[in-house]
């Protein structure tokens, strides 16, 4: 069986790739980082109905928790793009005698197959162990969990379809852009979206066959739709004719002269980010998802302290967003020309002390983009400072710390069916650890102390990444030049 053959291969695949020894910890890792989060979703799950029946004691809490199953499937769209789609996936097997439109469907049943679309069941089926037993028995919870996974799966090919357009047009973003705008402004303003997803969660409980039925179509339909894009997709990629690039410009940020090398390297980051396929794509993305973001912020920006968590997510995510999206490749993007930098001995210190530098610089754009919210909206300025410091003092540092791990080299021009984003796991536990512990050492500081205060400590423990950088990027270099030959072989290896 075709299926069989493939989840085979790939297997053999993740087994012969050079750094599938060196990553044996890092998944180990993975692993724990997961099931703590699936622990922490079942604590979720579980303590959630009470402070559900405190707050709408006049509803049920599973009816509280179906009207916003709308915001749970936009947590899941988000998450998703942490995956390859199926247009990276065949590569490897477009020169074997098997039609292309065949190999496509595999590769989107396993999309339906994903462990991951199970993930949510930690939290939705303690939740309705807790609620939905007392007046539909097990049955009830069993048909929830369905649906949910249902769901889910669903959500999945709507987000491969979403994921693969973009990937072709930068335009494509205002596709989902505009539905979850639409979304929004069903669930504040009008009740329309709340009674809908009320209704179907209550319809899955209740385990009416008209609700299943209108997900399979929904499913059917994605994919379908999934199915002809990709092709279109595969075709389009082999078909397309290599553009010679024209240089124009060359004499572009000339201000970064007066830096001497640090300023060259400089230069040769932004040329990387801005001239380069892959990076550029990643920037303008990130770019959009930061607008967004900061808009938001705008929504949020006067409401209590239960929403608190809402308000910091957006904020660090702003701040962080170039760092996870770019910067997290740091020496995946250079191992296409570390020939030439390893030339003379000093260079990496140079690019290095360039990266922080302009990254740094880049903080100023989510910044910008917050201005609105801080001016008019009343968001805390102790809050972005904080996570303004705290991104450029720790954050980055952290996640240029990659550069030890980082051993598989990136296409700078990557297509539809270029290699995967994910360098190393080490490289997911940075991302995590840039994304969530801003959020959690604020949560656990707020204990303690006042959220002044704990804006303020947040904002210090920045400061000496700052302060010391020219000490931990030298740091950096002499550990990444005593790995030179070693490194040097695994780029080579993975170009």
């Amino acid at each position: 069986m075709l299926l069989t053959e493939i989840r085979r291969n790939q297997k053999l695949a993740a087994k012969r790739n050079p750094m599938y020894d060196r990553n044996r910890f890092a998944k180990f890792l993975i692993y724990l980082f997961t099931a703590f989060w699936a622990a922490y979703l079942i604590l979720i799950g579980v303590t959630l109905p009470i402070a559900f029946e405190e707050g709408f004691p006049t509803m049920e809490p599973y009816d509280v928790l179906n009207a916003c199953l709308s915001g749970f499937l936009f947590i899941d769209f988000l998450l998703r793009f942490l995956f390859p789609t199926p247009t990276q996936q065949i590569k490897p097997y477009l020169l074997l005698p098997i039609k292309k439109q065949q190999l496509i469907n595999v590769l989107l049943v396993q999309v339906g197959l994903k462990a991951f679309n199970l993930f949510w069941l930690f939290f939705f089926v303690p939740f309705a162990a807790m609620t939905v037993v007392r007046f539909y028995g097990v049955t009830g919870v069993v048909c929830y969990a369905l649906g949910i996974w249902l769901l889910m799966v669903a959500n999945a090919y709507w987000s491969v379809l979403v994921r693969t357009l973009q990937r072709r047009h930068i335009a494509w973003v205002l596709l989902p852009v505009g539905c979850y705008v639409l979304l929004a402004v069903g669930g504040f303003f009008y009740s329309y979206v709340g009674d809908f997803s009320m209704a179907l969660g209550e319809a899955l409980i209740q385990g009416k066959i008209l609700a299943y039925l209108g997900i399979l179509v929904v499913i059917a339909l994605l994919a379908f739709l999934n199915s002809r894009v990709q092709m279109a997709c595969i075709y389009s990629e082999l078909n397309r004719r290599e553009k010679m690039p024209q240089v124009k410009h060359a004499g572009r940020y000339r201000f970064l002269n007066r830096f001497g090398l640090t300023g060259e390297y400089m230069k040769l980051e932004l040329k990387m980010i801005f001239r380069n396929k892959a990076p550029r794509k990643n920037f303008q993305m990130m770019t959009v998802v930061i607008v967004l973001f900061a808009l938001s912020l705008l929504g949020l920006s006067h409401a209590g302290e239960e929403e608190f968590f809402g308000l910091h997510l957006y904020v660090v995510y702003c701040f962080t967003g170039y760092a996870i999206s770019i910067l997290s490749r740091i020496m995946a993007y250079e191992g296409n020309y570390l020939d030439g930098l390893l030339m003379h001995r000093g260079s990496l210190l140079y690019l290095f002390r360039a990266k922080y530098y302009v990254y740094c610089l880049l903080l100023v754009i989510p910044l910008v983009c917050m201005l609105p919210a801080l001016i008019w909206g009343g968001t805390s300025v102790l809050l972005v400072f904080s996570q303004l410091v705290y991104t450029a003092g720790v954050t980055l540092p952290v996640i240029m710390m990659l550069a030890l791990v980082n051993r598989k080299t990136a296409p700078l021009d990557a297509s539809l069916m270029g290699k995967g984003q994910w360098n190393s796991p080490f490289q997911m536990l940075a991302v995590a650890f840039a994304f969530f512990v801003p959020m959690a050492l604020c949560r656990i500081l707020l204990f303690w102390m006042e959220l002044s205060t704990a804006y303020m400590v947040c904002t210090l423990l920045g400061v000496p990444g700052i302060m010391l950088h020219p000490l931990w990027c030298k740091l950096l270099y002499r550990k990444v030049f005593q790995k030179r030959h070693s490194l040097m072989e695994d780029l080579r290896e993975t170009r």
